[in-house]
């Protein structure tokens, strides 16, 4: 489990880990899940996710319903907060969720971590919030095919998107001037999923 950063993107939630979880139901409305495995996606305790899940549904931003003695947990779509929160958590934690899934369709992506601004301020560093987004994208994918989902992502999120590709052997020789550079600032490794 990581260290909990106090995240500076969205001040406005009781914790990061209420963010977070928020943010995986949100961002993904048709996703219904355990509240037993909400421990990772928060990144802290599962204690901890119970409770802030608990607080969650009892303000009526998520539903549960029982599968026997599995408590299962969804997004409250009815909520008249939903369509804000949405959008709220699009711009803040949203670009992990929104740049996974949309890398995810691009062949020939190997890697991808987003970094700058962004990387900067959910990693708990102090500054300005972020008004755009920049991602590295390590591999051979189709220019064309990344083109089109850097203009997904944009949409989605209502951001500017900068995509920068490198080849993996470049990435992994870390002796380019540009790869040092990034890896000498902030950032976060965006998680890929097969795609389909």
């Amino acid at each position: 489990m990581q260290v909990m950063h106090d995240s500076e993107l969205l001040p406005i939630f009781r914790s990061d880990a209420q963010a977070r979880i928020l943010a995986w139901f949100l961002l993904d409305s048709d996703r219904e899940a355990p509240a037993a495995s909400l421990a990772g996606v928060a990144d802290v305790h599962q204690t901890t996710a119970l409770r802030e899940a608990s607080r969650l549904v009892e303000a009526g931003l998520l539903k549960e319903r029982r599968a026997g003695h599995t408590r299962l947990i969804s997004a409250d779509t009815k909520s008249p907060y939903y369509l804000p929160l949405v959008q709220i958590l699009a711009r803040s934690f949203g670009p992990l969720h929104v740049v996974g899934e949309e890398l995810s369709q691009v062949a020939g992506v190997q890697h991808a971590e987003i970094v700058g601004s962004w990387a900067a301020r959910f990693l708990g560093q102090p500054g300005a919030q972020p008004h755009d987004l920049d991602v590295v994208v390590v591999g051979k994918p189709s220019g064309r095919e990344l083109r089109r989902a850097g203009a997904r992502m944009e949409e989605r999120m209502q951001i500017p998107v900068h995509v920068t590709t490198i080849a993996a052997d470049e990435w992994a020789d870390r002796g380019s001037g540009f790869v040092v550079d990034v890896r000498r600032g902030p950032t976060v490794p965006v998680e890929l999923t097969a795609a389909g």
